[in-house]
């Protein structure tokens, strides 16, 4: 392909591609896509070039951005890595000033990362079983709209709750965020009734592990129409890293990580180890994966999200991981594996009607793979070239960028337990 290693332009068109819209199960073949100022505008067979930057994908597949339905986007080097997997965009859960700024940031143009949509902070009641609680403690009503004023005043348009809630603090919660057109997200709940917070709007379960156990009470929520993100890889961290002896250092894309996250990932991941084993929880994976199952039974709002960067979980190159989960644990099918990393988070993001498909009038984030992973799920990993917007990204360029990553040096943590590299 004859293409500066990033650069912006008005007008694309991508040639002679295998099309994977996801969008009615159609797939496009020798088909052209014409992009102008972050538009998708056109597709079609031999379109004329117009004045358009002409990229040759014949041989190619092209399909929509991926989207990682559950990242932790706080430091700004994860950007490039995001981009570098096929990552155009994330769904942040859990949103301070910073996280604002960020967003700023990358659609100036001033920083490479993909879109991003937040939550604002997560609240929970106190819970002292989490090491180094950095959670917004919410245990009055008053608290609870200032946090929803946080939230607002930020842009964030949705909210996260963890577990531990009193029952008439999350009762007023939900209440007050349905008045204000904010849907909650999270890990569920501990102190009422499953049915009851699905009742009052509770919009995604984030987490396999966050479902009820009761075969009864997963369906319920399922045909209630609640969402759902599993975060597979970062269940199976628990009795990986705690009890079976995985290593972090033996990650396979753990020399892309800067020096001194891999130093900050060994010290938490020694922390939130040892505070397993004192509570000796050994979750059974296949208890877990069942849930999960169950669900899936008996609806398709299921999205895929990796929760980067808890420490073994690469920003970006995490998603593919968790897509072969989808498929070989969860008995997805490659095309729905496919579709909870593009058109569905789309969705469950209220963006449906801007990304996750290859339609005109959508936004132009795409990624051209050199094999098809609708064959074969790990084709996801062939990412060759991305455009996000107007701008399009080579392995060449994200190469020299990795390498800049990996070593930066220095990192601060300021309040909230997030970083921002120096």
């Amino acid at each position: 392909m004859d293409l500066k290693d990033r650069s912006a332009c008005s007008g694309i068109i991508l040639k002679n591609a295998t099309v994977l819209t996801m969008d009615n199960h159609e797939v496009l073949q020798n088909c052209d896509i014409r992009c102008r100022d972050g538009i998708i505008t056109e597709t079609g067979h031999d379109l004329a070039p117009g004045g358009d930057r002409v990229i040759d994908a014949s041989g190619r597949y092209i399909m929509p951005g991926l989207i990682d339905g559950h990242v932790h986007f706080d430091q700004d080097y994860m950007g490039i890595l995001f981009l570098a997997a096929g990552v155009t965009s994330v769904r942040n859960m859990r949103g301070y000033a910073e996280h604002e700024d960020r967003i700023r940031r990358i659609r100036a143009g001033e920083l490479d990362g993909p879109y991003i949509e937040s939550t604002g902070p997560i609240f929970d009641g106190v819970d002292p079983n989490i090491p180094e609680d950095d959670n917004w403690i919410v245990q009055t009503f008053d608290e609870v709209e200032r946090g929803i004023s946080y939230t607002k005043e930020h842009g964030f348009r949705f909210m996260k709750t963890y577990p531990s809630l009193r029952p008439d603090v999350y009762r007023f919660l939900m209440r007050r965020c349905a008045d204000e057109d904010l849907p909650v997200s999270g890990h569920m709940t501990k102190t009422i009734r499953h049915e009851e917070l699905v009742d009052l709007g509770y919009y995604c379960c984030e987490h396999s592990s966050s479902l009820p156990r009761e075969e009864e009470v997963i369906r319920y929520c399922a045909k209630a129409g609640m969402w759902y993100c599993p975060t597979q890889l970062v269940c199976e961290t628990l009795p990986d890293y705690v009890w079976n002896g995985k290593r972090l250092e033996d990650l396979e894309k753990w020399d892309v990580l800067p020096g001194c996250v891999q130093e900050e990932w060994l010290r938490r991941n020694e922390v939130i180890s040892e505070s397993y084993r004192k509570q000796n929880i050994r979750p059974d994976i296949r208890v877990i994966i069942n849930r999960g199952r169950v669900f899936m039974e008996h609806s398709d709002l299921v999205i895929a999200g990796s929760d980067c960067a808890y420490p073994g979980i690469i920003p970006g190159f995490a998603l593919w991981t968790e897509l072969e989960k989808l498929v070989s644990l969860y008995g997805m099918s490659n095309e729905e594996a496919l579709l909870a990393a593009t058109a569905r988070p789309a969705r469950c993001m209220k963006l449906g009607g801007r990304k996750g498909r290859i339609v005109p009038g959508m936004d132009s984030d795409l990624i051209i793979l050199k094999e098809n992973p609708l064959s074969d799920i790990r084709g996801i990993a062939s990412v060759e070239t991305v455009v996000r917007g107007d701008k399009v990204y080579t392995q060449e360029y994200f190469a020299r960028e990795l390498e800049k990553v990996h070593s930066l040096t220095g990192i601060t943590e300021p309040a909230f337990g997030t970083g921002t590299i120096k």
